[in-house]
């Protein structure tokens, strides 16, 4: 399935255009009819056909006849092989999924919420009215998205001038080209959604520009992690809670488990439908509604739903964040207090997925290095860009990427500035990687006929000197302000020193796992930070040398592909069902093995 997203300044026939190409009306809601305005999300189904290849390349010329050819298709296209076949056999069925965005400047949230996840872009700018304020406003959000192809439509064509028209799709094309690049425009159509003029036109376009991307997508590897941020939620009678989003970037299969976040809870997949249709499992891009098993926290829309990842720094989930800031640099109206913002901090709204926080923007420096927080946890892949939003307004200040995720305090962050000035502008990926090494507890060599033990010589003793013997980068994780903290961190550290050690004697004599009392959960939560403790939810955590030993000892004499049992891991730990259970999810987050059903699979080795 291919999503296409509309967008565009309010009144300017959005909803009008949908109903003209699916036959569908989106505006659902009561006060959505009262006031001829939509307010949230619509949703619309429109089944098209891959063209020609020359017919193809036709539709495109038609649509904007000034422009040459192009061959852009996307950014995952543009990573394949040359040779690769660039569209779909001739009448190879598309379906495509429609999402009508909201076009007030009040409903700008809802509108990043329809924008995140879409193939393509359909810009919708009124010929009597031109380029507007909010089709300025739209285009930097779907700028700011990372939306890699664009159709503009001019509607309206009929209430006036051939001229008019003209004029209009002129500047609409300069725009949106200075916005988004000219390689990014498929075309730009004229249409009259009353008298159907330009419909066909603009289907035509639709199909060639989804055939090119799905054909892109089959020739790309797909991921194993499917992602879902929740838009809508409601309750059928006799099926229990559904919720609706639009997939992204793998699979979902009836009975699979999935993640959701914030909260971390762990809910089963009961049923998927889409288009219309119960299906048993489905690959994104796609919208889906899915049936999903009874949580015990609150779902809310904005909540993240994924799949295990292979590894923990796919996902973020909290309140602080450090981010890099990127400054939209296109836009082709004067920009006066948005810049202010990013200079000086303050109130700022983040958009992702379809989350929304208010929060505050605190520069960490002459960078473009920031730190972030709200009061409520919020959840996202991080590769995902946070869009920001002018508070109480709804001017796009820029877009951010995360690339820390922690609670800190003012010494840690005056360490991070420093670490992240000597970054300077490298890449949210490089400045993640080298943060998350930079504050990793490293291997001890032995000392004085004593293994060294990864915590406690991270630990400062009594006779140390800190100064000396922490580095910058221990010092960003070990201190709120040293000298008050030693003694509480000196006792944490060998409080998880005695639980290891206890832990690790229970293993080594009976062959079994007893827990003893945890840390206090301020410490636990300093251990994971530092990668000593893992969490298998949000109440239980293990020791990362005592997860390693236990899984290596599950794992001993068996083989990927064989089927691993609940029993024999309770045998191996000597844990009941209460902490088996939390393991072995830990363990298929850890990709070790996958659930297939009520059967988990090993899918690698230690």
């Amino acid at each position: 399935m291919i999503v296409l997203g509309l967008a565009g300044h309010v009144d300017h026939g959005k909803t009008a255009l949908v109903r003209a190409l699916t036959g569908i009306d989106t505006d659902r809601l009561p006060e959505e009819k009262a006031r001829g305005m939509t307010t949230d999300l619509g949703f619309a189904a429109l089944r098209l056909f891959a063209p020609r290849a020359s017919a193809a390349e036709g539709a495109a010329q038609e649509a904007t006849p000034h422009a040459r050819p192009r061959t852009f298709i996307s950014q995952a296209a543009a990573n394949q092989d040359p040779a690769r076949r660039d569209s779909l056999p001739e009448g190879s069925p598309l379906d495509i999924g429609v999402i009508d965005v909201p076009g007030h400047e009040r409903y700008i949230r809802n509108m990043v919420a329809g924008a995140w996840s879409l193939d393509l872009a359909l810009l919708v700018v009124a010929a009597d009215d031109g380029w507007m304020e909010q089709s300025e406003n739209h285009a930097r959000v779907l700028s700011a998205t990372g939306i890699a192809r664009l159709i503009v439509a001019v509607t309206k064509i009929d209430k006036v001038s051939r001229e008019r028209s003209e004029e209009v799709k002129q500047d609409s094309l300069r725009r949106a080209s200075t916005i988004f690049g000219a390689q990014a425009i498929a075309g730009v159509v004229g249409i009259s959604a009353l008298h159907g003029e330009g419909i066909e036109n603009l289907k035509a376009l639709i199909a060639a520009e989804a055939a090119r991307i799905e054909a892109a997508r089959l020739g790309s590897p797909r991921s194993r992690e499917g992602f879902l941020f929740i838009d809508r939620i409601f309750s059928k009678p006799g099926v229990g809670r559904i919720v609706c989003g639009s997939l992204v970037g793998g699979t979902f299969a009836v009975e699979e488990e999935v993640i959701q976040s914030p909260g971390g809870e762990i809910l089963r997949i009961k049923g998927i439908e889409s288009l219309g249709k119960a299906i048993s499992s489905i690959s994104g891009t796609a919208r889906v509604a899915l049936n999903i098993s009874k949580t015990k926290a609150r779902t809310a829309r904005g909540d993240l739903l994924y799949k295990a990842p292979r590894n923990s720094s796919q996902y973020y989930s909290g309140r602080e964040f450090i981010v890099k800031v990127e400054e939209l640099p296109y836009s082709t109206s004067p920009v006066t207090k948005d810049s202010e913002i990013l200079k000086k901090g303050g109130e700022i709204e983040v958009a992702v997925g379809t989350a929304g926080r208010i929060g505050k923007i605190i520069p960490l420096g002459n960078h473009p290095w920031y730190r972030f927080s709200c009061a409520e946890e919020l959840a996202f892949p991080s590769s995902s860009p946070l869009v920001l939003i002018r508070h109480g307004g709804a001017r796009i200040v820029g877009r951010a990427w995360a690339v820390f995720e922690g609670k800190t305090d003012r010494i840690a962050r005056r360490k991070l500035a420093i670490l992240l000035a000597d970054l300077g502008n490298a890449s949210p990926p490089d400045a993640a990687e080298a943060i998350r090494a930079a504050i990793a507890p490293q291997p001890q060599k032995d000392s004085g006929g004593r293994r060294g033990d990864p915590i406690l010589d991270r630990v400062p003793t009594e006779d140390s000197n800190s100064d000396q013997d922490l580095t910058i980068d221990d010092r960003v994780v070990l201190e709120p302000s040293l000298k008050k903290a030693e003694k509480r961190l000196r006792e944490a550290g060998r409080h998880c020193i005695e639980y290891q050690n206890t832990v690790n004697a229970n293993f080594r004599t009976t062959g079994k796992a007893q827990t003893p009392a945890l840390p206090p959960r301020k410490d636990l939560d300093r251990l994971c930070a530092l990668g000593i403790a893992l969490p298998l939810d949000r109440n239980l955590f293990i020791h990362r040398d005592t997860y390693t030993t236990l899984v290596a000892a599950i794992l001993k004499n068996r083989g990927p592909g064989q089927i691993l049992e609940i029993g024999t891991v309770k045998e191996i730990t000597g844990f009941s069902r209460k902490f088996v259970i939390p393991f072995l999810h830990r363990m298929e987050r850890d990709a070790y093995i996958k659930r297939e059903g009520e059967r988990r699979i090993i899918l690698k080795l230690v």
